[in-house]
């Protein structure tokens, strides 16, 4: 009885807020610059065919593309619609990348990367763990237009 008594009267430990958890797109652009990384946030892009919010941010001169979702639970439903080895199928819709994409995730986010910047795959990497999709991209050739 006293054991229960303890337990019940015992201070909960606090959720951590998604900031202070590290998690977001504030908790990667903190990661990324703790590990020595310039990276700012450039823009806003429609994030169709995934859910979410999408998010640019330009890690040195390297786009890298966050789509950010209000609940883990609603991140982890939009990544298992990614096929994990042609990242170009997601769902019922094909889409045509400008680059090899590579996504990770975490948290509430899903991360993107398109370009051949070996040192920020690598960077991503260290961070993010191992991308859980990876493919070649089947479309739109020629030069891209940077943000970064």
């Amino acid at each position: 009885m006293l054991v229960t008594l303890l337990t019940a009267c015992a201070t909960p430990p606090a959720s951590p807020t998604p900031s202070a958890a590290g998690g977001g797109v504030e908790g990667l652009v903190s990661a990324l610059a703790a590990a020595s990384a310039s990276v700012r946030q450039a823009d806003r892009f429609d994030a169709a065919p995934l859910p979410g919010q999408g998010v640019l941010l330009c890690v040195g001169r390297e786009e890298v593309r966050v789509y950010v979702f209000t609940t883990e639970q609603a991140r982890l439903a939009a990544a298992a619609s990614i096929d994990p080895i042609d990242p170009s199928h997601i769902g019922t819709s094909i889409v045509e990348w400008t680059g090899n994409p590579r996504f990770w995730q975490r948290d509430r986010i899903l991360v993107l990367y398109l370009g051949t910047d070996a040192p920020t795959e690598a960077l991503l990497t260290s961070v993010m763990g191992p991308p859980f999709a990876r493919g070649v991209g089947g479309g739109l050739g020629g030069p891209r237009v940077s943000a970064c």
